[in-house]
C-alpha cells in the first residue's frame, strides 16, 4: 500500500508541485510582500483594576443565582468600557494632539542615507501607496456588492473605527490585571496608542468612580442636613466614601506601560510558510487519494498486479534501459513461462512506435538466453528430421553464428498468414499498437505476449478486455510492463 501511494506521488508529481507552488510559494511570497509593505506591530500595556468592597459585594449579589465568577463579571465590564467608541475617540484626539507635537521617533541615523537607499525607499513608498489604493478600491467594491452601496466616511471617524478594530483586551488569568494590545502599522504609533488607551481609560474610570462617590456623599450630606438618621453613622459613611476615592487612584492605574516593539507581529514569514507546508502535505494527500479513488486508469504496480498477477515486469525505460533492468525482465519472463523469443510477441497500447521500441528492448533482454536457444535448436533439429521423414513441410533457417548445417524451426505458420512470422533465433514479433483496430488474429499461436502501457493512459476495463481477448486466442502468458522515456 505504501509503495502504491509512493508511485502515485511520482505519477502526480506535476499536481503536487503545482500545489506546492500555489500554497507554499504563494504564502511565502504574500507574507514577504506584506512584511516589507504593510507590517503590523503589536504594543501592549497593563492596567490594574483592584475592585472595592462595594464593587465586589454588588458583583456577588448580581451573580448569586448563577455560576458566573464575580471577578470575571467585573473584568468583563471593564473590557467592554475599554473597547467602547468613547475611549477610542479620546485616544484618537490625544494621538492627533501628540502628532502635532511629534510622536516618539527613532533616533536619527549617524550618516545620511545613500542615493540607493533613497531610491529604494521611494520605490517602497510608491508600491505601498498603490497597495493602499488597491485595498480601498477592494473595500469599496465589496461594500457595493455586499450591501448595495458604499458610504464614504470622514477621516476622523475612519480613524476611530480603525483604532477600535486594532484594540484587543485580555484578562490575565487569576488577577485583576488587564492587558491592552494595539495593532498598528508603525511601531511608535502602536506603543503610543496602547499607552493612550490605557491612560484614557484609567482617567475615565477614575472620573466615573469619583462622580458616583460624590453623588452619594451629597445624598448623605442632605440626610444629615435634614436631621434624619444617626449623624455619626452617616458621617462614617461619608468618610468611607472619601477614603474610597483616595484609594481609587491606587486601584486604577497603569502598572506596565507599552514600549516600542522591535519586530512586527504580522506577518511571520517562517511560521506562515511552515503552516503552508503542513497544508500542502494534507492538500496533496487529499488530491492524490481523490484522483486514485475516482480514476479507473492503471498507474501503479499495484494496479498492474490486480490484472496480471506475478507477470508484472515493472517499469521499463525505452531510451536507455540499463543491464539490471534487462536482466530482471529476462529473469521474470523466464521464471513465469520459460520465455523463448520466437514463441512470443510484443504490443504497446495505442502506439506503433512504442511497440517497436519495446520489441527491441525485449529482444535485447532475451538474448541472454543464448545458451538455452542452442539446446532448443538441437531439439528442433530432431523435430525437423521427423517432419521430413513424414513428408511434412516446415519453415527452417540457419541459426546465426552457428554451423551451416544447423537449422531450427521458426515455428508453425500463423493462422491467416501466407508465410511464417518474420523472426529468427533472437527475433521477437512486433504486433504493433493495440488500439481499437487491433486484430486479435495477429496474436494467435504465441505462447506469451508483453503489453506495454503508459501509466494513467489506459483504463482497467480496457486492459482487462485486451488480456481476455489474447487468452481467447490461445496466449497462455500475458505480461504487463510500464513504459518510460
Amino acid at each position: 500500500m505504501i509503495a502504491h501511494y509512493r508511485q502515485l506521488l511520482r505519477y502526480y508529481w506535476g499536481l503536487v508541485a503545482f500545489t506546492f507552488v500555489v500554497l507554499v510559494g504563494g504564502t511565502a511570497a504574500i507574507s514577504t510582500f506584506l512584511l516589507y509593505l504593510s507590517p503590523v506591530y503589536t504594543a501592549s500595556a497593563k492596567v490594574s483594576l483592584l475592585p472595592t468592597q462595594t464593587e465586589l459585594a454588588f458583583s456577588q449579589n448580581f451573580v448569586r443565582s448563577t455560576t458566573i465568577n464575580p471577578a470575571n463579571l467585573l473584568t468583563q465590564t471593564h473590557i467592554e468600557y475599554l473597547l467602547s467608541r468613547e475611549i477610542a475617540a479620546k485616544t484618537v484626539d490625544r494621538m492627533i494632539a501628540e502628532q502635532a507635537e511629534g510622536l516618539p521617533r527613532p533616533a536619527a541615523a549617524a550618516s545620511a542615507p545613500s542615493e540607493a537607499d533613497r531610491r529604494l525607499t521611494g520605490l517602497k513608498n510608491q508600491i505601498a501607496e498603490r497597495f493602499t489604493s488597491f485595498r480601498r478600491s477592494a473595500r469599496r467594491v465589496y461594500n457595493i456588492v455586499n450591501s448595495g452601496r458604499h458610504v464614504q466616511i470622514d477621516p476622523y471617524t475612519d480613524a476611530v473605527l480603525t483604532l477600535q478594530d486594532s484594540i484587543d483586551v485580555d484578562m490575565i488569568e487569576g488577577t485583576y490585571i488587564l492587558k491592552i494590545k494595539v495593532y498598528w502599522g508603525k511601531p511608535e504609533a502602536a506603543a503610543a496608542a496602547a499607552n493612550f488607551v490605557a491612560e484614557e481609560y484609567v482617567s475615565y474610570a477614575r472620573a466615573q468612580a469619583d462622580a458616583a462617590s460624590r453623588r452619594m456623599e451629597e445624598v448623605l450630606s442632605q440626610e444629615i442636613a435634614k436631621g434624619n438618621g444617626n449623624f455619626s453613622e452617616l458621617e462614617d459613611q461619608i468618610n468611607a466614601l472619601r477614603l474610597a476615592r483616595a484609594n481609587n487612584f491606587a486601584a486604577l492605574r497603569v502598572i506596565d506601560p507599552a514600549i516600542v516593539p522591535v519586530y512586527p507581529a504580522f506577518p511571520r514569514v517562517i511560521v506562515n510558510t511552515v503552516f503552508a507546508i503542513a497544508g500542502w502535505i494534507m492538500a496533496s494527500a487529499f488530491l492524490v487519494i481523490c484522483a486514485d479513488t475516482f480514476s479507473s486508469t492503471v498507474k501503479t504496480d499495484a494496479d498492474l498486479r490486480r490484472l496480471f498477477g506475478p507477470r508484472v515486469l515493472g517499469i521499463m525505460p525505452l531510451r536507455r534501459p540499463n543491464r539490471a533492468k534487462l536482466a530482471e525482465l529476462a529473469k521474470q519472463m523466464n521464471l513465469q513461462c520459460n520465455a523463448i523469443p520466437w514463441q512470443g510477441a510484443v504490443t504497446a497500447v495505442g502506439s506503433d512506435k512504442e511497440s517497436r521500441r519495446l520489441t527491441a528492448v525485449i529482444e535485447v533482454a532475451l538474448r541472454r538466453l543464448k545458451g538455452r536457444q542452442k539446446q532448443y535448436a538441437q531439439y528442433q533439429q530432431g523435430n525437423a528430421r521427423t517432419a521430413e521423414a513424414q513428408g511434412g513441410s516446415t519453415a527452417l533457417q540457419a541459426v546465426p553464428g552457428g554451423p551451416s548445417e544447423t537449422v531450427v524451426q521458426l515455428g508453425r505458420l500463423l493462422d491467416g498468414r501466407a508465410e511464417a512470422a518474420p523472426v529468427n533465433g533472437v527475433k521477437v514479433t512486433d504486433l504493433g499498437g493495440a488500439d481499437e483496430s487491433f486484430s486479435m488474429n495477429q496474436a494467435r499461436g504465441f505462447n506469451w505476449v508483453v503489453i506495454g502501457i503508459r501509466p494513467g493512459t489506459v483504463a482497467e476495463e480496457t486492459l482487462q478486455g485486451l488480456t481476455a481477448r489474447l487468452q481467447a486466442q490461445g496466449v497462455e502468458n500475458v505480461f504487463g510492463v510500464y513504459l518510460k522515456g
